[in-house]
């Protein structure tokens, strides 16, 4: 644990770092699930895809999780428990075995990129573990090669603070020698298959063990007078920098100079016990926030300039089942049922009364209508089953412009249809084979027309498709090319009778707006926004759009800012 953590040139020369890591980004987050009341996984794809994550760091292998991510382009590192490590340790057949198990069935939908073997070993208090661990991540190395995804999936072990015996100032951090009798050949193993070090980094736990003497600025990213590490010369204005500059002191003084240093966990509990100090939501957001635009910034350290500080956010959720003092339970950026602890920037998945926080990504989005046009598919019967099947739809699109750019709107009832776009194959066959992107169970939904050729769109619930509910279209390039439909396929139609609607769901925008602003509206932040507003989120499909419907006086929308571009995938 850090007290204020500095550090700097602790030689004349800074040596190259050499980086062979999972972790392609700057901007993490840990996934972890201690609770018994969060989103699904399938709704945590959707929360991280709208907030740009694309990283994130998973405690186990739970399959449900693992299928939930197939397709969604976030690159994920599993967890190997430290109650397995024992096990693996034994022979290469062990670790094949779990590999077999728990990651190979998942590959290439599931962009598992990395394991990590065991977290906090060193420095803990099982010291039958400290042995078994340089074995159990050289056996699922080998079984790694050995699979043929020695290349592609990367061996890691994270570290606490304690495996230090002194980090401030920074340049006088070493390792524990009761430690470092075990971390010096896991060292040189990870070394020699360049993996990089991954340290859990926490400034609140700092802060909280000695608020009297640590300034909660330095600690937040705050302006503040700074620290000079009076062996190095090199000033340091916050504790974050600090810390990981230490660990690279440690690294240095092992014999490691060249390998990096990347943050497994950071983060502030926003909630915590009456003795621990700064546990406040307001911390944790300021935390989070600082910390946020810091790692956009794609900037080293002061010892380190010149490599980019990569870190993962613990956490993505509340966790309500986690032992330990209240701050456990309070680390999460959102709560356990989606909505945001705070605001920094993100969205949130949980409805409210008035409106759903998904409309708060407040650095997204600008207060201007966009030029493409918007397709309401079916009018306004909306998506659902109609009475001349199939040939209904065919007609709808017939003499429609769709161009790249355009906007397809799908209005149904959620529980009651969905859509999900298709090859021709599977859309003659009402098959959800070889789909492209996942089912969109949540209406309405909007679709970015990302390509020129044909698109197939069909419900999957029970035999809506067979009954004619299946739209096929023709992109163009630009909008001066008519876009004519393909042939519809052979699909029974309905018999004439009374069509199978719901209430019809009123057309995009068709909603009436009041003249006058209620007075519990001024407390929502940002501009009033006289007309509709095109929000660019990928929830679904790459460069997809969502089209908000509301009255003025319900929600604000947020200017856009230097924010908006903060966060690096």
């Amino acid at each position: 644990m850090m007290k204020l953590g500095l550090n700097g040139r602790f030689g004349i020369s800074c040596p190259a770092v050499v980086t062979g890591n999972a972790f392609k980004g700057t901007y993490g987050v840990n996934y972890g699930r201690i609770a018994d009341n969060l989103p699904s996984p399938r709704s945590v794809v959707t929360l991280l895809k709208a907030a740009k994550i694309k990283n994130i760091r998973i405690y186990d292998a739970d399959h449900e999780v693992l299928k939930a991510f197939k397709g969604s382009g976030i690159e994920i590192i599993v967890g190997l428990g430290n109650e397995y490590l024992k096990e693996i340790s034994v022979g290469e057949d062990r670790a094949m075995y779990w590999i077999k198990e728990n990651v190979q069935p998942f590959l290439p939908g599931t962009k598992i990129v990395g394991i990590a073997v065991g977290n906090e070993i060193l420095g803990g208090d099982d010291h039958a573990l400290w042995e078994v661990l340089l074995p159990s991540v050289k056996n699922v190395y080998a079984a790694l090669r050995q699979a043929g995804l020695g290349k592609s999936v990367a061996v890691s072990s994270p570290h606490s603070e304690a495996v230090f015996t002194n980090s401030y100032p920074p340049s006088a951090c070493v390792f524990r020698e009761d430690v470092l009798i075990y971390m010096k050949p896991l060292l040189q193993f990870f070394s020699q298959i360049g993996s990089p070090f991954y340290i859990n980094a926490y400034p609140f736990l700092a802060y909280k063990s000695d608020p009297e003497h640590i300034d909660i600025n330095y600690a937040l990213f705050k302006s503040n007078s700074g620290i000079v590490d009076a062996k190095t010369h090199l000033h340091y204005d916050n504790m974050f920098d600090a810390q990981i500059d230490a660990a690279y002191a440690a690294l240095e003084k092992a014999g490691f100079p060249k390998m990096e240093v990347i943050v497994s966990e950071t983060g502030w509990a926003s909630s915590g016990d009456a003795n621990e100090a700064g546990a406040t939501r307001q911390h944790a957001r300021t935390y989070n926030y600082n910390l946020r635009k810091r790692l956009a910034k794609k900037k080293g350290t002061p010892y380190r300039p010149k490599t980019v500080v990569r870190a993962y956010i613990f956490a993505l959720f509340n966790e309500n089942l986690k032992p330990g003092p209240t701050s456990e339970r309070h680390f999460g950026l959102f709560n356990h049922d989606g909505s945001m602890s705070y605001d920094i920037g993100f969205t949130g998945l949980k409805e409210s009364s008035a409106v759903s926080s998904l409309l708060s990504l407040k650095w997204w989005f600008c207060c201007n209508a966009a030029a493409q046009t918007v397709h309401v598919v079916g009018d306004n019967s909306g998506w659902t089953i109609l009475q001349g099947g199939a040939q209904a739809y065919t007609e709808w699109a017939n003499g429609k412009n769709f161009a790249v750019g355009d906007i397809l709107t799908f209005n149904f009832e959620t529980n009651k249809h969905d859509v999900l776009r298709v090859q021709k194959t599977s859309f003659d066959a009402c098959s959800t084979s070889n789909p492209i992107g996942d089912v969109i169970t949540t209406g309405p939904v909007n679709f970015t027309l990302d390509s020129a050729g044909d698109h197939y769109y069909i419900c999957t619930f029970s035999q809506h498709c067979q009954l004619g509910q299946k739209l096929a279209i023709t992109v163009s390039s630009s909008g001066g090319t008519p876009g004519a439909s393909p042939p519809p396929s052979t699909t029974p139609r309905l018999s004439p009778r009374q069509p199978l609607l719901h209430p019809q769901t009123p057309p995009p925008f068709a909603h009436q707006m009041p003249q006058q602003v209620p007075p519990q509206a001024l407390q929502l932040p940002g501009h009033w926004a006289p007309t509709p507003v095109l929000l660019h989120q990928d929830l679904h499909l790459l460069s997809s759009w969502l089209v908000f419907r509301f009255p003025r006086w319900l929600l604000s929308c947020a200017s856009c800012s230097r924010d908006a571009d903060m966060l690096d995938g």
